[in-house]
This record gives structure tokens, sequence and C-alpha cells, in this order.
């Protein structure tokens, strides 16, 4: 049986006492200023609340990039060394950074509150699956907003946590085991194509991926597993669990070809695994002619005339229609 508290004189507790919701709950409704700190094994986070709303929030888990300088690296906003030099030598704070990033138009107010408000959600994903640690509550009115996070409900917030979670559940099941290790299929097929239909078809593929989808893509480098590029990528584990799906059902990445677990290479047939490849070989080749016939189409355009298999990709190429020209050409040449 739970015990009784109230949060009105502050509270120290422990998470097998007391759930994160029951906490939330009487902040919300009775104190509704303040700051709840949980610690655990696995890292920590303070979350500030003002008027029943939460304003601001600071985390540290060392097993997952929710750190705002992870995300606006990984995402192209600012150079990693930029980012240091401002934090260090400037000795600027991750909201400071934020504020000059605004001011110089890197990126727009929009963009860092919908990536703050993910990471916020993302921070309660992570700790409402801890099974131990240490809660603490302090009332105050002295709390400061988060310049990039409008103030949210908490209610709402642990809703979409709990709801993330229990998909995120089925999801991982259908992913088990996740110690198995992916690698992308133009990973797979490298070195049993020519150099230029693998280029060809790598613009091509990363043509059809949104930002979060490439992202996800640079982290199957046949080294790590399942369980590592879940917890590692700046998206968050929802998301990434939906993107890693989306992957597997359209063939874009497959298990590794070499035993990671036993730490051994696999001993198939070198046949066997040129054979694999051949489907991508007759796909590049494919890509290859389709879009000679595309470009031939779009430079003299005749009635009658189908739209390729490929037509889409070679829309998302016109822009780089040179270098399509350029690499076509060379494999003219190639006797």
């Amino acid at each position: 049986m739970k015990k009784q508290f109230s949060a009105t004189k502050g509270l120290n507790a422990d998470l097998e006492n007391f759930e994160i919701t029951d906490i939330l709950q009487l902040i919300t409704q009775q104190v509704k200023c303040g700051s709840l700190s949980v610690e655990g094994k696995d890292g920590n986070c303070s979350w500030y609340f003002l008027d029943g709303g939460l304003v601001d929030f600071e985390c540290d888990f060392p097993g997952h990039l929710l750190d705002l300088k992870s995300i606006l690296v990984k995402s192209g906003h600012l150079d990693e060394s930029a980012y240091d030099l401002l934090t260090g030598k400037r000795g600027l704070g991750e909201k400071e950074v934020a504020e000059l990033l605004v001011q110089g138009k890197f990126i727009s107010p929009g963009e860092l509150e919908n990536i703050n408000l993910r990471r916020l959600i993302e921070s309660f994903i992570v700790t409402m699956q801890w099974t131990k640690g240490k809660y603490s509550f302090f009332p105050t009115s002295e709390v400061q907003r988060h310049p990039f996070l409008p103030a949210q409900d908490a209610n709402f917030i642990i809703l979409e946590a709990l709801r993330q979670i229990d998909e995120m559940t089925v999801m991982k099941k259908r992913l088990q085991p996740l110690d198995r290790v992916f690698e992308t299929t133009l990973a797979q097929a490298n070195g049993e194509a020519s150099i230029h239909d693998l280029n060809l078809f790598k613009e091509g593929l990363e043509a059809q991926f949104d930002r979060d989808e490439l992202e996800t893509y640079r982290l199957f480098d046949g080294k790590r597993p399942l369980s590592e590029i879940l917890n590692r990528n700046v998206l968050g584990q929802f998301h990434t669990c939906r993107i890693i799906l989306d992957f597997l059902e359209r063939g874009i990445i497959v298990p590794e070809s070499s035993s990671q677990s036993t730490g051994k290479l696999s001993r198939a047939p070198a046949v066997n695994r040129q054979l694999s490849g051949l489907p991508l070989m007759l796909l590049g080749t494919a890509l290859v002619i389709a879009t000679l016939l595309s470009i031939k189409n779009l430079t003299n355009p005749r009635q009658g005339l189908k739209p390729t298999f490929f037509s889409a990709i070679v829309d998302n190429l016109r822009a780089d229609r040179k270098a399509v020209l350029a690499q076509a050409a060379e494999l003219l040449r190639r006797p």
C-alpha cells in the first residue's frame, strides 16, 4: 500500500513507493509551482512548474542523446566545434546558445520549440520506465520559463508519454531481439555493383527520405545493434522504432552479413554473397537506364511516351542534373 504524502512542504521519495504520475498530480493540483527532480542509475532529470504548467526542464541521460548540442549538430544547424566554442570560451549555457542561433537565423523559434517539446516528452518516456530511483520536490514560485518551450499541460505530456511507451512496447516486440545488427541494402551490395550505379542509387534513395529518416538511415553502419540505435538516435525511441519498422518493410535495411553476437564472420560461400547483391545490381542498372531515358525524354519530349518506373526519383534529381549527366556519360564511355 502506497504512503500518503503532501507536496506543500517538499518531498523526498523512492520510486518504489511513489509513481511519477501520482507526484505530478499533486503538484499540478495542489502546489502548482516548484521543481521536481528524479535521479537513477541511468541519469537524472529536473522539471519546473509554474501555475501548474511545465515551463522548463534539464536532463542528463548519458545513454540517450537528448541534449540540445547533439540534436543541433546531428541536424546540421551547428558545427560541434562552434558549439564547444560558444559554451567553453564564451561560457554560454544551452539556452543562451539557442538564443544566438535564433538571432543569427540558423534556426527558427518554432523549430526549437518542436525540438524541446520532443525532448520533454522523451524525458518522461525514459524516467517512467525506471524501476529504481529517487525523487525530490522543492516548492517555489521562483521558476524561470524556458525561452523556447511554451508552457505545457503536465497531464497532456504524461498521457502522450504513456501512449508512446505502450506503442513502443508493441513495436519493440516486432524488432526483437534488439541485439541484432543491421546494415543498409546499399552497403550490403558494395563491391558487387559499379561505384557509379551505387552513387546514383544512393542519391535516388536519399532523395526519398525526410530529415528524420535520413538521420536514422546513417546510423546503420553494420556495427551498432538495434538497442544502441534506439537509445542514441536524437529523434527519441518512439520515432526511431517507427522509422526502423518502416525501413524493414521497405527493404532498406537487412541483417548484417557477419554474426556480431558471436564475433565470427559468416562462413557462407562467396557465391551466396554475390547472389544476395544481384537484385540490387539489377535495380542499379535499371535506375541508370531509366535515368538516361528520362533525361532524354526531358530534353527531347515526344508524345505517347509513358513515365518510366523511376520518374519520381528523376524528378528529385533534377536539381543535380549536371552531375547525373556526367555520371551517365562516364558509363557510356565504358567498354
